[in-house]
């Protein structure tokens, strides 16, 4: 099957762009070489979603994180193939096809253009309709990197450029918990019958959320010795500038039964907010072989605006890193100390600690973290004003301490994960989508393992065990694991391996977060559990020789079975359900000049 039939849901200037990118890409696989030591990073390449995030409908809504009480809504979808590869010049395009008209588009493209210059472009977009109406999401990341690193000479730069955007209808979830009786997958027309709290949730529904987020900054240092050699030692100045910009706007009509409960004004009205920083850096760094000190000032600059209140805000730091690295143990630690109105704000603590013996019997990799610190709320949370909601407030300074531990051992191929996080005044929305903030603690426990069962059968496992504890209704699932049964084998002369099974992910029942579209946030409820509740994918996945892979799958496979046992744990979270039978095809190709 070739991907150009597969693009008839891509708008006329997305399959333009991605022909161009073919055309580019088809001229590189003429110079293609093999990279003998590339490892295959294809593995897995049907989990293209973290087992551990729950989207509201489709790729493009709201998420949350299924291990962390903090997360209100995340605003990066991304989580995809951490890249490593010794040649310095390649492409991966990766592509995704699902029913609903879901689109899933990434490339990466690293390109060496001189001896010292090497530039990075990625492009990432994707889209769904949702699994009813007005549902459609649309999300969209372009970024730049060029880097001037040269060895011998004094002067080295970096410049980054990121535009990352998401736009979505506002649906305000299913009104009635009936509607299970209708999750008949076989029945296309079922998927826009659900009822929904909003009656304006049509295809032309004024209803939407926009997402904008800007991020651009220029780093360079200059080597105060005439030679940049580690076993020296040397002293080199390094500044940073940053502009970064958030933009959110939601447009709603508020004569709905949604937003009629809020008793708010019943006009058609434009909200926003946006957030612009500023940011200087200056410093002094140390270099010498394994080891590598930083420590300098810095400037934040911000303006906050919303409908109506006007904020700015400066912040002076202090900042101080450290890198360290002898035989098999590393070490790094960063910290900042900051002021505002020439008083106290807030200060940071982060250390990670890594050891590395493959002689250990029990781990031969661990990394150990801890971070300590406080911090302000951001500006938002302070005052906020719309025909929607509206708030000002004074929060309190919120302390953190953060600690985990992973243990690897890679010959069993087993992993152990201990993590602790707790804070003070945590930021929250009460069942009334209003700011609180509340004292918050979790802990976690995550076991890993992969069983083998002759030659080609294999069984990968994890587990995690968490809890939380906190003054208001906030919680995670206890119990959460995702399982992979799978037969691994090979094709085609040998030449196409294959890897073939199900996918199961389970979390226990838990008082889930609720969603409010006009806020793009998570309001904690204790009206209704979600979870426990099966959810099975079925797969096969194909390697073509470490560069080109492809894959099959139905996500959600038992959608509509048991109704009568378990098919009211169905939702994804509160008056959402999870995005039921749905047959996908994707292929990731990487291309090596």
């Amino acid at each position: 099957m070739g991907l150009f039939p597969l693009m008839s849901t891509f708008s006329p200037s997305m399959r333009k762009l991605v022909v161009a990118l073919f055309l580019i890409g088809s001229f590189c696989l003429n110079a293609q070489q093999t990279d003998s030591v590339y490892t295959n990073i294809f593995s897995s390449i049907s989990d293209y979603r973290n087992h551990n995030e729950v989207f509201l409908g489709n790729v493009g809504l709201a998420k949350f994180n299924l291990f962390s009480p903090f997360d209100d809504n995340n605003t990066e979808n991304r989580s995809l193939f951490p890249e490593r590869s010794n040649s310095q010049s390649y492409t991966d395009i990766f592509y995704v096809l699902g029913t609903g008209q879901e689109n899933y588009f990434d490339l990466i493209h690293n390109q060496k253009l001189t001896k010292d210059l090497q530039a990075k472009v990625s492009f990432f977009r994707s889209s769904s309709t949702g699994i009813y109406s007005a549902q459609a999401a649309t999300v969209s990341n372009f970024s730049f990197d060029l880097n001037f690193n040269p060895e011998e000479k004094r002067y080295n730069f970096s410049l980054n450029f990121r535009n990352y955007k998401r736009y979505n209808d506002i649906n305000g979830g299913v009104a009635d918990s009936t509607f299970f009786s209708l999750l008949d997958s076989a029945n296309a027309n079922v998927k826009t019958t659900f009822p929904v709290q909003m009656p304006s949730a049509v295809i032309t529904s004024p209803n939407n959320s926009e997402l904008e987020m800007l991020d651009m900054s220029y780093s360079h240092s200059y080597n105060l010795s005439k030679t940049r050699n580690d076993s020296l030692a040397y002293f080199q100045l390094a500044q940073t500038f940053q502009y970064k910009r958030t933009k959110r706007a939601f447009n709603v009509l508020t004569n709905t039964d949604f937003f009629s409960d809020f008793n708010y004004d019943s006009v058609t009205t434009a909200d926003s907010m946006k957030l612009e920083q500023l940011t200087h850096q200056l410093g002094v760094e140390y270099h010498k072989t394994n080891l590598q000190l930083s420590a300098g000032i810095g400037q934040n600059y911000y303006e906050y605006l919303s409908y109506s209140p006007f904020e700015v805000h400066w912040e002076n730091y202090l900042y101080a890193n450290l890198r360290a690295h002898k035989d098999n143990f590393s070490f790094r630690s960063d910290a900042v100390f900051i002021t505002s109105e020439n008083k106290y704000e807030s200060f940071n603590v982060s250390n990670t600690a890594r050891y590395v013996d493959t002689g250990n019997q029990i781990f031969d990799v661990m990394e150990a973290n801890f971070n300590f610190g406080t911090n302000l709320p951001e500006l938002y949370f302070d005052d906020y004003v719309s025909n929607h909601f509206q708030w000002s407030r004074t929060n309190n300074r919120n302390t953190i301490i953060k600690a985990d531990f992973v243990g690897v051992n890679t010959k069993a191929k087993a992993k152990v994960t201990v993590n602790f996080e707790s804070q003070s005044d945590a930021i929250f929305w009460d069942s009334d989508s209003q700011i609180g903030q509340t004292g918050i603690s979790v802990f976690g426990v995550t076991l890993e393992k992969q069983f083998q069962f002759g030659k080609r059968f294999f069984f990968s496992t994890s587990l995690r065990l968490q809890d939380v504890v906190a003054k208001q209704t906030i919680e995670v699932p206890n119990v959460v694991s995702f399982s992979k049964f799978f037969f691994k084998g090979k094709i085609f002369r040998k030449q196409l391996s294959f890897d073939a099974g199900i996918n199961l992910l389970y979390y226990s029942s838990f008082y889930s977060k609720a969603y409010n579209p006009a806020l793009d946030k998570f309001y904690v409820q204790d009206q209704q559990k979600v979870g426990n509740y099966p959810i099975l994918d079925v797969f096969a996945e194909f390697y073509l020789k470490n560069s080109f892979a492809f894959f099959i799958t139905l996500t959600h496979a038992n959608s509509g079975l048991l109704l009568d046992e378990i098919g009211k744990n169905y939702l994804a979270t509160t008056n959402y359900p999870r995005q039921d039978r749905a047959f996908k095809f994707g292929l990731k190709w990487r291309l090596f000049d």
